[in-house]
């Protein structure tokens, strides 16, 4: 990443997540707000599945960017060409 380019919500979010993770930015259209605080992750801590409305997957594990990609069993996005 460019160091002198202002870091957003959508550069911190991993390019795989799945489309059923929901966190605050996507619904108030503010994933290319700027990030000042040096977070590792998009958004603002909270996150949820669309599936379950609730901070825990189907699978039973926690929402969170980190987690929610391919390897989880009750992912929902396009699988990621080898």
């Amino acid at each position: 990443m460019d160091e002198n380019k202002p870091v957003t919500h959508r550069d911190l979010t991993p390019k795989h997540l799945c489309p059923a993770m929901i966190m605050k930015p996507l619904l108030t259209h503010g994933m290319d707000d700027v990030v000042h605080d040096g977070r590792q992750w998009p958004g603002d801590g909270h996150y949820w599945c669309a599936k379950t409305c609730t901070c825990v997957g189907p699978d039973d594990e926690h929402v969170h960017p980190k987690d929610c990609g391919p390897l989880r069993s009750c992912y929902d996005g396009p699988r990621p060409q080898s």
